[in-house]
C-alpha cells in the first residue's frame, strides 16, 4: 500500500532564490518594506563553493543608504584604497579609489559568508521575512500558464511556495532561468582562472590588489585580512587537466617565475583540492522577466572576473528591482505580477550592464596580449592614458557604476 505525501504549501508576496549578495540584498529592501518574503537558498550553509570577496566603492554607499555600513564595519574586513597593474616590474597604471569623494573612497574585500549572514541576520529583524536552508527548488508553480510560486524539496519533504514574483538570484547556473526556458546568449572567452588562498602576504604586497604579468604568465593578488592572500593564476581556457597532469611542483615554478615573493607561502599549497576552478563565462539573458518571474544577478548576465564587478552588478540589480516590484506590487493587488509591469527592470539595467561588459573585454585584451610589439606598445602608452580624463570616467564608472542609483527609502515602513 503506497502512501502519498501531502506537500508543505506557503504563501508569499515575492519569492528570491538564491542567498547570494543580489538575493540577500533583495529579501532584505522588500522585507524592511513590509513585502511577505521568502529567501529559499539550496545550500545548508554559506560558505561554499568560490565567490567572490570584493565589494566596489558604490556597494559601500548603497549599503550606507540602507543604513547598514556601519554594523558591517565591524565585522572582520580588509579596505583597499588601490589596484595596481604590473607589467614586467613597472607600474603601469593604478586604479586609486582614495582619489573618489570621501566617505566612499575604498573598495571592501570581506569572507562573502559573513557579508550574507549580516544582511540575513538584519533582514530577519522583520516579521515579514523567511529564510529556508537546505531547499532545492524542482519546479516552478504554474497558475493559468504564468509562474505563480515555485516547488521544492527540503531534505525529502515537497513544499509549495505560491506567490505574485519569482526572483531568480541563484547565480550563473539559475536553475529559475533554466525552468522559465529562458536562454543565455553566449560570449566566447579564452581564459579560465584558478584560484586558492595561502597564508601571509608575499613581500613587497602591502595589501593592495594587484595584477602580475612577466613572459611567464599573469598572477592576481587578493588581499583577504592581514593573514591571507587569496591567489590566482591565469590559464588558457579547459587547460587544467593539464595543469593537473604536470603536477604541484610544476605550477609552483610557474607562479615563482612570475613573482619570486611568493616562494616562501608557496609550502602551504601541498594538494590540488585547495584549489578552485573559474569556468570564465561571459552571458546575457535573452529576457530577464516574464509573468510573475524576474532574474537579477547572475542569474541575468554572467560577467567576466576582470576590475571585480560580480558582486556590484548583482547589488545593483536588486536595489533597481525594489523599487520596480514595490511600484509593481501596487498595481496588481493581489495578482501575479505581469511581464509589462516587470520589464523597468530590464529596462533599466540591460544598457548599464553591457557598459561594463565592454570596458571588461576592453581590459581582458589589454591584459593578455602577447605579441611583443604590442606589449612594448601597452607598456607605452597606459602610463600615459592613466593621466588622462578618459581614464579617470573610467574608474569612476568602474567604482561607481554607469549611471546614479539610489535606495528607494520612501517604501520602508521602518
Amino acid at each position: 500500500m503506497s502512501t502519498q505525501v501531502q506537500a508543505w504549501k506557503m504563501k508569499k508576496q515575492v519569492v528570491v532564490v538564491g542567498a547570494g549578495p543580489g538575493g540577500v540584498v533583495m529579501a532584505y529592501l522588500l522585507a524592511r518594506s513590509g513585502v511577505d518574503v521568502v529567501l529559499v537558498e539550496r545550500h545548508t550553509k554559506l560558505d561554499r563553493e568560490f565567490r567572490g570577496y570584493f565589494f566596489q566603492p558604490l556597494v559601500l554607499k548603497l549599503l550606507d543608504e540602507m543604513g547598514l555600513l556601519t554594523g558591517l564595519l565591524k565585522r572582520d574586513h580588509h579596505k583597499t584604497d588601490s589596484f595596481h597593474f604590473i607589467d614586467r616590474k613597472k607600474e603601469l597604471f593604478s586604479v586609486n579609489f582614495f582619489e573618489l569623494s570621501p566617505p566612499y573612497n575604498y573598495g571592501l574585500l570581506m569572507h562573502q559568508p559573513l557579508f550574507l549572514a549580516y544582511l540575513i541576520e538584519q533582514a530577519s529583524r522583520f516579521k515579514t521575512f523567511t529564510y529556508l536552508s537546505g531547499t532545492r527548488v524542482t519546479e516552478l508553480y504554474k497558475e493559468n500558464g504564468r509562474t505563480a510560486g515555485i516547488k521544492a524539496l527540503q531534505g525529502q519533504e515537497e513544499l509549495i511556495i505560491r506567490s505574485q514574483l519569482v526572483v531568480g538570484a541563484d547565480g550563473r547556473f539559475s536553475t529559475i532561468r533554466k525552468l522559465a526556458g529562458i536562454e543565455m546568449e553566449q560570449e566566447t572567452h579564452d581564459l579560465d582562472f584558478i584560484w586558492f588562498d595561502l597564508p601571509g602576504q608575499p613581500e613587497g604586497h602591502a595589501g593592495h590588489l594587484q595584477i602580475q604579468i612577466e613572459r611567464d604568465g599573469m598572477l592576481i593578488y587578493t588581499p583577504k585580512g592581514s593573514d591571507l592572500t587569496q591567489i590566482g593564476w591565469v590559464i588558457p581556457k579547459g587547460t587544467y587537466t593539464e595543469v593537473r597532469a604536470r603536477g604541484l611542483d610544476s605550477l609552483k615554478r610557474q607562479l615563482m617565475a612570475v613573482d619570486p615573493h611568493i616562494a616562501p607561502l608557496l609550502h602551504h599549497l601541498v594538494d590540488f583540492k585547495q584549489i578552485s576552478v573559474l569556468d570564465i563565462q561571459v552571458a546575457m539573458a535573452a529576457e530577464w522577466v516574464q509573468d510573475g518571474l524576474m532574474l537579477i544577478g547572475d542569474a541575468a548576465h554572467i560577467a567576466s572576473p576582470f576590475s571585480g564587478q560580480g558582486n556590484s552588478l548583482a547589488i545593483q540589480d536588486a536595489v533597481v528591482a525594489h523599487g520596480v516590484i514595490m511600484q509593481a506590487l501596487e498595481r496588481a493587488g493581489t495578482e501575479v505580477l505581469s511581464q509589462e509591469t516587470l520589464k523597468p527592470l530590464e529596462q533599466l539595467r540591460r544598457r548599464p550592464v553591457e557598459k561594463i561588459k565592454r570596458i571588461q573585454r576592453m581590459q581582458a585584451k589589454m591584459i593578455t596580449i602577447k605579441n611583443p610589439l604590442l606589449v612594448a606598445l601597452r607598456r607605452t602608452i597606459l602610463p600615459i592614458i592613466r593621466r588622462t580624463p578618459i581614464f579617470r570616467r573610467m574608474r569612476n564608472t568602474i567604482a561607481m557604476g554607469t549611471t546614479p542609483i539610489y535606495i528607494r527609502s520612501q517604501y520602508f515602513k521602518q
